[in-house]
C-alpha cells in the first residue's frame, strides 16, 4: 500500500502529461504507407490467427508484435485513433518506469519526477515516434527493456542477483519476450553490463562474470543465432565494397551526429521552408553549432566518467550503448530518424535532470534565483512540444493530400476484399 502511495500518482502524472502535450496526435488521419500495411497485415492475419507464428510481413516479423497489433485491429479496425491512444498510454507507462529506475538508482525523489517529466514531454526525441501506429514496435520494445533492466537491478539490490530470486524469474520472463520483438538484446545485455561495472565493487563480486548476467548473456546468444536463423534483419545500407574500417568511421560519425541531434534537432526538412528566420538562421549556422557541441558531448563524457557517480557514469554509458544499433544503417545524407533516439533520451533526460537538481541544490542560499537551472529544462521540454507539433501539422497536412486519400481508399478495399475472401 505504501509504494501505491507512493508512486501511483506518479503513474497518473506521467499519462496526464503525455496526453496533454500529444493529445492532438489522436486527430491525424493515415497518411503513412507503413502504417496502411501494417492494418491491411492485422486484417489478413485476424483471418487466422495461427498464422501469426510463420508470416512474415511487410514491416514486421515478430510475432509478439503481430499479436499487439492484431488485438489493435481486433479492437479498433481502421480507425488510427485507438492505435496513437495506445501508443500514448505505453509511452506513459515507459515514463513511469523511467522514473522507477531513476528513483531506485539515485536517492533524489525530485531528480526522478523531473527525469521521468522530460521523457514524457519528448526531450530529446521531440514525440516522433508517438505518431505512427507501426512505432508501437520501438515503444513495447523500449518498455520491455526498461522492465528487464529495473527487475535486474531490483534483483541485484534484494537478492543480490541470486538464480532462485522470483524477481530473477520476472525479469527472465521479460528479457524472453524481448526475443519475440526485434533483435536488440545485445543492446539490452549491454546495459546490463554496464550496471555490473559500475556498481558491482560496492557489493563485494565479480561483475561480468555473476552467475544472473552470465544466464542472460547466453540466452542473448541464442536470441541472435535464432534471429539470424530464422528472423527477420534490417538490411545494411553499405554494399559489399565497404571496408570494415570505413564502415567503423562512418558509425562512429552517425553516433555523434544523433547525439548532437538531441540537444540541437535542426537537420533538411521541408519545415524550414516554413520556418521563422530565426531558426533558417540556427539551421545555416548548424556546422559551427554541431561541431562545439561535439566537443561538449565528448568533454562531458570524459569528466563525467572520471569524476561523476555511479549512477551518471551508467547512465552516460546507456546513452551510447542504446544508440549503437542505429549508428551503422545511414551511410550518407542529411536527415536522420528521431524516433531511435527514443531509449536514447533516457540518459540525456537523466543527465539533465541531475544537473538541474545538483545545480538547484548548490543555489539553495540564493533565494528565487535557486530556481533559475529549471529554465534549461524548461527550454527543452518547450522546444520539444513545439517541434512534435509542427511534425504533426506537417503529417495531418499529408494526410489531406489526394495520394494519402488514395492510400486510405486502397487499404479499405484491400481490408474488405481480404475479408471477404
Amino acid at each position: 500500500m505504501n509504494i501505491l502511495k507512493d508512486h501511483l500518482p506518479i503513474l497518473f502524472l506521467m499519462t496526464a502529461l503525455t496526453f496533454v502535450a500529444f493529445g492532438t496526435f489522436l486527430s491525424t488521419p493515415i497518411w503513412n504507407d507503413i502504417d496502411a500495411s501494417i492494418l491491411c497485415e492485422a486484417n489478413q492475419l485476424s483471418q487466422d490467427v495461427g498464422a501469426v507464428f510463420r508470416h512474415l510481413g511487410f514491416y514486421f516479423s515478430q510475432p509478439l508484435l503481430q499479436m499487439a497489433f492484431l488485438a489493435e485491429f481486433k479492437l479498433f479496425g481502421l480507425n488510427p485513433t485507438g492505435y496513437i491512444v495506445v501508443n500514448l498510454l505505453v509511452h506513459a507507462f515507459n515514463s513511469f518506469l523511467v522514473y522507477m529506475l531513476v528513483h531506485m538508482l539515485f536517492p533524489r525523489k525530485g531528480m526522478a519526477v523531473l527525469a521521468a517529466t522530460l521523457f514524457a514531454l519528448g526531450v530529446g526525441s521531440y514525440g516522433k515516434i508517438l505518431m505512427s501506429v507501426h512505432n508501437l514496435e520501438a515503444l513495447v520494445l523500449a518498455g520491455l527493456h526498461l522492465m528487464v533492466l529495473y527487475v535486474f537491478i531490483r534483483n541485484d539490490f534484494r537478492s543480490e542477483g541470486k538464480l532462485r530470486s522470483p524477481l530473477f524469474f520476472l525479469g527472465l520472463i521479460l528479457f524472453l519476450l524481448t526475443g519475440l520483438t526485434k533483435s536488440a538484446s545485445f543492446s539490452l545485455l549491454g546495459t546490463l553490463i554496464a550496471y555490473k561495472a559500475f556498481f558491482y565493487k560496492g557489493r563485494g563480486r565479480r561483475a561480468i562474470l555473476s552467475a544472473d548476467l552470465v544466464v542472460f548473456a547466453v540466452i542473448c546468444i541464442l536470441f541472435y543465432w535464432a534471429q539470424y536463423q530464422w528472423g527477420y534483419r534490417d538490411p545494411l545500407v553499405f554494399d559489399h565494397d565497404t571496408t570494415g574500417l570505413r564502415f567503423s568511421l562512418i558509425s562512429i560519425k552517425n553516433l555523434f551526429r544523433y547525439l548532437t541531434l538531441m540537444f540541437f534537432p535542426l537537420q533538411y526538412s521541408p519545415l524550414l521552408q516554413t520556418a521563422s528566420p530565426a531558426i533558417v538562421w540556427l539551421y545555416e549556422a548548424k556546422v559551427v553549432i554541431r561541431f562545439a557541441l561535439t566537443l561538449a558531448i565528448i568533454s562531458y563524457s570524459f569528466f563525467g566518467f572520471v569524476f561523476g557517480s555511479r549512477a551518471v557514469r551508467f547512465f552516460i554509458a546507456w546513452t551510447y550503448i542504446t544508440l549503437i544499433p542505429f549508428t551503422g544503417i545511414k551511410e550518407s545524407g542529411q536527415w536522420l530518424n528521431l524516433s531511435h533516439l527514443y531509449l536514447t533520451s533516457l540518459g540525456f533526460c537523466v543527465i539533465l535532470a541531475a544537473g538541474t537538481v545538483g545545480t538547484s541544490a548548490l543555489l539553495i542560499k540564493a533565494g528565487w534565483r535557486r530556481y533559475l537551472p529549471f529554465l534549461i529544462p524548461l527550454i527543452f521540454a518547450g522546444a520539444s512540444i513545439g517541434l512534435a507539433h509542427k511534425l504533426d501539422h506537417r503529417n495531418k497536412f499529408n494526410a489531406e493530400q489526394p495520394r494519402a486519400e488514395a492510400l486510405r481508399a486502397k487499404m479499405q478495399e484491400t481490408c474488405r476484399l481480404q475479408t471477404a475472401d
